[in-house]
């Protein structure tokens, strides 16, 4: 199983089960659609939030990248901001992809 799909499969449901506060403070949908690996959306508008395969309908928030791109954001979070300059992960929703620091 590769980072990312590790990261939607295992790592984000098991640190929002045990941190069931995170969801809301955060009350956004997201859609992450990694090129070549799949789209995944993250509800954290109810309860303690979920992870689901597939896109949404209507996500507040929908990052899309590779999956280089993806796992180098899971180990440097500060990258983010050079690989959206450089046009290798784009957002269509900076401000609540800011509070996705809360939850990574």
């Amino acid at each position: 199983m590769s980072k990312t799909t590790s990261f939607f499969a295992d790592y984000l449901p098991q640190k929002l089960s045990a941190h069931p506060d995170l969801a809301g403070k955060v009350d956004q949908i997201f859609q992450f659609d990694i090129n070549g690996v799949g789209s995944w959306h993250v509800d954290l508008t109810v309860g303690e939030g979920s992870v689901s395969t597939g896109p949404h309908d209507n996500p507040d928030c929908t990052i899309t990248c590779s999956e280089a791109a993806f796992e180098q954001v899971l180990d440097e979070p500060g990258s983010a901001m050079v690989l959206m300059t450089k046009g290798e992960l784009t957002v269509s929703n900076l401000t609540a992809a800011l509070s996705l620091q809360k939850i990574f």
